[in-house]
């Protein structure tokens, strides 16, 4: 794992996603996070693998060379069983959807401040310790 920093932070699969869109100012707010090495997890490597696949018509070599440089170019955090019991209180606590709870929860176990996602309420804050932030606000 790169060396994490104070200033970490965490991006979700739908922004990473935003790096193959049509849209302009989103595509280059994407590239302005990967450039800042963000962490990432496991659950974030299958989801963006999966739609580059199904929905962007990626080979599969495509995909696993987009996982390489995602390996490369992130920290990745990786995903346990108390990733999934933290998962479980935040769904109970935040009524995240199942698969946002991991994030969230991953975010939190490696001492993010602040997650990237377009999914999640904006500006929600959770435990005092991570903000949840739309970069395309």
């Amino acid at each position: 794992m790169k060396r994490m920093t104070s200033n970490s932070f965490f991006l979700d699969s739908n922004v990473i996603l935003y790096l193959f869109d049509s849209n302009n100012e989103k595509r280059e707010r994407a590239i302005e996070l990967m450039a800042l090495v963000p962490v990432i997890n496991s659950q974030v490597l299958a989801e963006v693998g999966n739609i580059c696949r199904k929905k962007l018509g990626f080979s599969k070599d495509e995909t696993l060379n987009l996982w390489a440089d995602l390996l490369e170019d992130c920290n990745v955090f990786p995903v346990d069983a108390q990733t999934f019991h933290e998962a479980i209180l935040l769904v109970a606590k935040f009524q995240f959807q199942i698969f946002d709870s991991l994030i969230v929860a991953s975010a939190l176990q490696s001492g993010c401040a602040i997650l990237y996602s377009e999914d999640m309420q904006h500006n929600l804050n959770i435990e005092g310790r991570l903000t949840i932030i739309n970069p395309f606000k």
